[in-house]
């Protein structure tokens, strides 16, 4: 009988640490599970409009990030895209918000889709594309510029730069593209022989060089809504980019860079998607939501390219038009 008893107590001791053991494993699952909550900018706004709402909570469909990391199950990419859609709220009806809109083929430099392609835009932050083309095109790399009480003054401090404190154009190049900095802007034009003016005139010439006539900037960050494109003309814009300095959407993908005492943090929404190959948003009160966005689909990995100007929901708008796009 006390054998019996102390067998019986060995068990119970056995099925309790078994248990125990269930319960810590399901508990460091769920732990290991939960990404951290990406460090998001403040919004791009105009410095004149320093009231206006966070953009996260002016979009409805903003959100900090997708739940998971998505992998290609499909050759046309469409569960890809169907899979990031459930991260995202969408309205009542997946009306596209945005007024203008180009979608192309990049492989293939075709048009799939377009709207109000030729409508002159304020385009934003996506300026800084051609930003970082001309600085890399017509600076030395390695040559340091002073942030100067005049460069920090420019409205926002993404890239939390220092008075004085010396930077190379290079490393100028990674705040810039990665968390939108008009310092970095302002820093990369002052870096030009003849000044910000010229700057912004090479920023004009090249775009009309390379056929996007219509392009027009007056400031190198995007701040003012001078700064005016077509969608039509931004395809024409990020197809020679990705061509011929594809490191630009390279540096659009890092999910942080760390220089000194600064790290930068990416908070593109879409570095979750393993489709997703770069790209650039803006916003500001008047030119609304902005982007050009690429994305890799399928196993042949397909390139298609987004060129979007004036959307209330960015990022709805893009995934809406990808799916309709490779239907």
């Amino acid at each position: 009988m006390k054998l019996f008893f102390s067998m019986l107590t060995a068990c119970a001791f056995g099925i309790a640490i078994s248990l125990i053991g269930i319960l810590l494993f399901e508990r460091l699952i769920s732990v290991g599970d939960k990404e951290p909550e990406p460090v998001i900018p403040e919004s791009e706004i105009h410095s004149a409009d320093i009231s206006i709402l966070e953009e996260a909570d002016q979009d409805p469909t903003f959100v900090s990030k997708f739940s998971r990391v998505f992998v290609y199950s499909a050759d046309d990419g469409l569960d890809i895209i169907e899979s990031a859609k459930k991260s995202i709220p969408h309205t009542a009806n997946a009306k596209i918000t945005a007024p203008s809109y180009v979608v192309l083929d990049m492989d293939r430099n075709a048009i799939i889709l377009e709207k109000n392609s030729e409508k002159l835009l304020p385009i934003a932050s996506v300026t800084k594309l051609v930003t970082a083309v001309v600085a890399r095109k017509l600076i030395n790399t390695d040559n340091q510029v002073v942030m100067s009480s005049k460069i920090l003054a420019t409205y926002g401090n993404e890239a939390k730069f220092r008075l004085n404190e010396k930077i190379k154009v290079e490393e100028l190049i990674y705040p810039l593209l990665m968390v939108s900095s008009n310092d970095a802007s302002e820093a990369l034009a002052s870096a030009h022989p003849k000044g910000r003016k010229e700057f912004i005139k090479e920023m004009n010439d090249w775009v009309n060089s390379i056929g996007a006539y219509r392009t027009y900037f007056a400031d190198p960050s995007g701040l003012s809504p001078r700064n005016v494109s077509t969608t039509k003309d931004l395809a024409i814009i990020t197809k020679w980019i990705y061509d011929n300095e594809p490191e630009i959407f390279n540096i659009t993908l890092q999910k942080s860079y760390s220089m000194r005492t600064h790290t930068w943090t990416n908070p593109t929404h879409f570095l979750n998607l393993t489709s997703y190959a770069g790209g650039k948003n803006g916003y500001t009160p008047e030119a609304n939501r902005t982007s050009v966005a690429l994305f890799k689909l399928g196993r042949q990995q397909r390139l298609y390219g987004i060129m979007m100007l004036g959307s209330s929901a960015r990022d709805a708008d893009i995934l809406d038009l990808l799916e309709e796009a490779i239907k």
